[in-house]
Parts: structure tokens; sequence; C-alpha cells
């Protein structure tokens, strides 16, 4: 079972193997590759081989830490998930094209990860 936090529900259904390092790759892989998803607040499986996190916060930009906060609230909001819960990727696919309009506005816009997104079958039908 992995453990993830809120924006990692929805971002990773469009997860290519692209990342910071081959360590970071293969670690979400392995994380894909569990059908159980425990839901988390904070740091998470993800996060636990970035090279931006510190201490349990992300210092990949001076307000970083608050702002994938604020990602991770809005994405339990939309799933209808709470930290805590245990889900599965099956019902959280099914839940994407419910949500993927409202994140795509407010998200993906700013996202430094889009062009990847972009580039992904999937992440274009919604």
């Amino acid at each position: 079972m992995s453990r993830l936090r809120g924006h990692h529900l929805i971002c990773l259904n469009f997860f290519r193997g692209e990342g910071y390092s081959p360590e970071f790759i293969e670690n979400i892989g392995n994380i894909l590759n569990h059908s159980q998803i425990h839901v988390v607040f904070g740091a998470d499986d993800v996060c636990a081989m970035c090279p931006h996190l510190k201490d349990d916060t992300c210092l990949y930009s001076e307000d970083s830490e608050e702002h994938v906060t604020e990602l991770d609230q809005m994405a339990y909001r939309l799933l209808e998930i709470h930290p805590g819960e245990v889900t599965e990727w099956k019902s959280l696919k099914e839940k994407l094209p419910f949500v993927m309009k409202i994140w795509k506005n407010f998200v993906c816009r700013d996202c430094d990860w889009k062009n990847v997104c972009e580039r992904n079958e999937d992440w274009k039908r919604y």
C-alpha cells in the first residue's frame, strides 16, 4: 500500500516515467504498482525521494510547502476523500472525468510539470 498526499492522487495518474532522477522515477513506478492507497496529509511516498524535501517540508521554492498544501486540500475536496482513508487507483481514475476541468483550470496552468502532462494522451482526454 502506498501513502499519498492529495495532489499526487490526481497528478500521478498522468505519470509517464519522467522525474528528478532514476531513483525518483523507480520509486513512483513502485508506488503505481500498488493497488491500494493510504491517503495522508503532508509528505508522502513520492516526497520521500524528492531532492527538495527537507525535514518533511517541501523546499522547491520559497512558498512551495504552503502551495502544495493548498493543492492537497483542493484535491481532497474534488475527490471527496480525506487523509486517513484507504482507496484504490481504480476508484480515483473513475473520478477524474468529474474533476479534471477544475483541476486543469486552477492547478495545471501554473504547474512546472504541465509540459510533461500535455504530451500524455490520458491527460488530453480531459
